[in-house]
């Protein structure tokens, strides 16, 4: 093995063809000439739970052992010194962008997009008092193959170059990023609008979350990838075994979700189409559900979405072995706020579709009752129970 110029480590190398090996000491080479030569340096990532100067609890990156804040914390140390470059510090009070209640929701699905594309500038951190990307953004270079995942390098956003009037042309106005169904959607109205315009501005104001999303895809994304615009503090060369990775990703979305459907409060009744906007925020891939479903009946039908991507993986979920008790708690607090928060229609979905299609089987129906409030089995058992004759001789939780 030739030599490398550069600092000495202890790493694990996989080789793709020959399995894995240990070495007790080499030398690191950057990450794409390695995947050249068929070997790959590995690291490892997971999440920590931590806390905000405000006593805020979340999860942040831990690369083998240290938290990402650290790192930066120390690569900012050797920074020289540029009047351009102002060293967002400290690191440890910044916010993850990955949560899943900043302040607008078109900002949350740009965030978990570019989490799942190949390749993308992705956001990390970010400004606690902003909680957007107008402020401190910390970014990494990612890199997705089939077996890997690559941060390549990470820094943060220089916004000096930004353009608001640009920005705001990127939304629903940007023609040129429509798909068919865009065209078919918007081809004979919006699209036909001028920035500031009347129709516009009413447009933009009753779907912000579609706008700021159209906005962030189309500028921001573009923004970030554009030579200059990231002032690039470490060239890291982290290199993920992709299923670690992804297991990670989906870890962190489970435990933002929970925390949702744990927190979650309504001051009015949930409408069909709000409860529908509930379900698909279940799952990563929620909202292109609700969409095929739309486009398949051309309205909600409650009773067959909440069939879809309620009733039917919950009862996979209520069968594995071990079962996974955090994706369990996630549906069935769902549940819960539906019969809770629910208007009439959509309390009627809980009585007479999701309850029914969970006892089927009297394990899994007990064992769904071991996961709900004793205030929501008691209604199922002395008010579903009694009044609802497709359950009768369903024994009760």
């Amino acid at each position: 093995m030739r030599s490398w110029k550069s600092t000495r480590k202890r790493w694990e190398i996989k080789y793709r063809d020959t399995g894995v090996v240990s070495l007790q000491e080499i030398c690191r080479e950057p990450a794409d000439s390695i995947q050249k030569g068929k070997i790959v340096v590995q690291n490892h990532i997971k999440l920590e739970k931590t806390y905000t100067a405000y006593g805020y609890e979340y999860s942040l990156w831990s690369i083998d052992g240290i938290s990402l804040p650290k790192y930066l914390q120390s690569w900012a140390a050797d920074l020289p010194d540029d009047k351009r470059v102002r060293v967002p510090v400290p690191f440890s009070d910044l916010w993850p962008a990955w949560v899943r209640n900043l302040d607008w929701e078109g900002d949350v699905r740009f965030v978990w997009k570019a989490i799942e594309m190949d390749k993308a500038v992705l956001p990390l951190l970010l400004c606690p008092d902003d909680a957007d990307f107008t402020c401190i953004v910390v970014v990494v270079e990612a890199e997705k193959t089939e077996d890997f995942v690559y941060w390549n390098k990470v820094g943060f956003v220089l916004h000096d170059r930004e353009d608001f009037a640009e920005e705001k042309n990127s939304g629903i106005l940007k023609l040129e990023a429509y798909s068919d169904e865009d065209w078919e959607k918007y081809g004979d109205n919006i699209a036909l609008e001028e920035v500031n315009s009347p129709a516009w501005c009413q447009w933009i104001s009753e779907n912000w979350a579609e706008e700021l999303y159209r906005r962030r895809m189309n500028y921001t994304l573009p923004f970030y990838q554009t030579e200059g615009n990231v002032f690039w503090m470490k060239e890291t060369g982290w290199v993920f075994d992709r299923r670690e990775y992804e297991s990670m990703v989906e870890e962190y979305w489970e435990l933002e979700t929970l925390e949702q459907v744990e927190r979650f409060d309504f001051r009015e009744k949930l409408t069909v189409r709000e409860c529908a906007n509930l379900i698909c925020g279940l799952t990563r891939h929620g909202r292109e559900a609700l969409e095929e479903h739309l486009r398949d009946f051309q309205e909600i039908l409650l009773h067959i979405f909440a069939m879809e991507n309620i009733s039917k993986p919950l009862l996979c979920l209520l069968k594995s072995d071990p079962a996974p008790e955090r994706s369990i708690q996630i549906y069935c607090k769902a549940i819960e706020i539906m019969w809770r928060y629910g208007d009439e229609a959509v309390v009627n979905v809980v009585d007479v579709t999701i309850l029914e299609d969970l006892s089927d089987e009297n394990n899994l129906w007990q064992k769904f009752g071991s996961y709900i409030s004793e205030e929501f089995r008691t209604y199922i058992n002395h008010e579903v129970l009694t009044y609802n004759l497709m359950m009768g001789g369903v024994m009760p939780l």
